[in-house]
């Protein structure tokens, strides 16, 4: 069963969130009709204890292996999207258009494709969609998606923003496959925020939430 899923939209699998049906297509029809959610700190899923991570890569356009750690040093965002997702669709170029502002000042937007998004159809969206600042990466397999994914943080972001979501999910099916995806990792590289759903991104919005919720 795949899906784009938004905040109301949890992939079902092993272990994972399921939404309803129903739940997915009023979901859905909502969105197209409005904005994402506010990119604020309490859209946010905070980690108990910051969460070390493995030694991981994602690929760049040539093919290459690009570690993470590339960008440690200051808190980034890590942002997971998929080609084929309506809300990733809507909200990359806001994304985008963030990440051009912010420029080198920071933070930065590490946005990365995943779940079947392979390079040359990320380079046909950016080109179509007129995506100009953010780098062309995937994550052919998304394992850098799921073991950075945190169950716990990502219900709490649900649940501060959207609670009466929380009564469509069957707490005996989980997934972490869900797009679009955000991560705030500090500067030593530790994911210490997540939420999922499309966003309504802003230069200020960002500095601001990566600020308060990574220093």
């Amino acid at each position: 069963m795949t899906f784009p899923l938004t905040r109301r939209h949890l992939l079902g699998g092993a272990g994972a969130l399921l939404v309803s049906g129903r739940a997915i297509a009023a979901t859905a029809a909502k969105e197209e009709a409005g904005k994402g959610l506010a990119f604020e700190p309490n859209s946010f899923g905070k980690l108990a204890t910051p969460k070390v991570l493995p030694p991981l890569s994602v690929q760049n356009e040539q093919g290459q292996d690009v570690p993470l750690s590339h960008w440690y040093g200051n808190p980034f965002i890590l942002h997971f999207w998929a080609t084929w997702c309506p809300p990733c669709i809507r909200e990359l170029p806001s994304v985008n258009a963030t990440a051009k502002t912010l420029d080198a000042d920071g933070p930065q937007i590490v946005a990365v494709a995943v779940r079947g998004s392979t390079i040359p159809k990320v380079r046909a969206f950016y080109d179509s969609h007129g995506i100009d600042t953010l780098p062309v990466l995937v994550d052919p397999v998304s394992g850098v998606m799921m073991e950075t994914a945190d169950q716990t943080a990502l219900v709490q972001s649900i649940r501060q923003v959207r609670p009466d979501d929380l009564k469509d999910l069957t707490p005996d099916v989980m997934s972490l496959h869900g797009v679009p995806r955000s991560l705030i990792l500090n500067a030593k590289g530790e994911v210490v925020a997540e939420s999922i759903g499309n966003m309504d991104w802003s230069a200020d919005a960002v500095r601001h939430t990566v600020q308060a919720l990574a220093g």
